[in-house]
């Protein structure tokens, strides 16, 4: 199924995976605090997309490791803290995704951020990009009460925006956030991600590219 761009007023991106490389950043600060921790391995592939809090809950249930709900904020806190300091650092865009948003600002889209990621963590790292201006809405996990796959962060964005879901199209790199978008009807592009392929299945429309100027290169 072709996307008609003609047809799309909005256009929504994830930003962690999907904007800019900075999975690689929020892997190495729950690593850095899990192994304080004395756990040695954590597939942050598998929580990828999910609130930092919710994360830590689970994975250390899963590894049998009792926190209180204060200790989990402080957990919460101190990954937050490594991630921005690293944010203010490192974080780099994937190829072709500022030419993207920019292209798709000059043609006259609605462009907004939806993500898990804290307001002052994707504020910082959007910043540094030099794109925060870009963006008419930024939506974050610090606005929404149940984090992706739940759809309440992309129905957040299309009542801000005022739009209709057919009139907006999701920018997505993980299949939390991919299901978060299918839940709010709207329709998803799947970027960076080559462990989607076969793996994700949506009604309406998915499209996986190497990265955004493979994608547009097709348009």
């Amino acid at each position: 199924m072709k996307l008609k761009w003609d047809k799309k007023k909005y256009v929504i991106f994830d930003f962690d995976g999907t904007i800019a490389d900075t999975n690689r950043l929020h892997r190495a600060a729950f690593l850095e605090i899990f192994k304080s921790l004395g756990i040695a391995e954590f597939e942050y592939e598998l929580y990828m997309g999910r609130k930092t809090r919710e994360v830590f809950k689970e994975f250390l249930q899963s590894k049998s490791v009792s926190k209180t709900e204060k200790e989990i904020i402080a957990l919460t806190d101190r990954k937050q803290s490594l991630v921005r300091k690293r944010m203010t650092e490192e974080v780099e865009a994937y190829e072709g995704a500022i030419e993207f948003i920019r292209l798709l600002r000059d043609k006259g889209k609605i462009l907004s951020v939806a993500t898990s990621s804290s307001r002052i963590g994707v504020t910082l790292a959007l910043k540094k990009l030099g794109i925060y201006n870009d963006f008419h809405f930024i939506i974050t996990g610090d606005d929404v009460k149940k984090a992706k796959p739940s759809p309440e962060i992309y129905k957040n964005a299309l009542q801000l925006a005022n739009m209709k879901p057919q009139e907006a199209i999701v920018i997505e790199d993980s299949l939390s956030g991919s299901l978060a978008a299918s839940g709010a009807d709207i329709e998803v592009i799947i970027v960076n991600n080559k462990e989607l392929r076969g793996q994700y299945y949506c009604t309406d429309f998915i499209c996986l590219a190497e990265d955004f100027c493979e994608y547009l290169s097709d348009r």
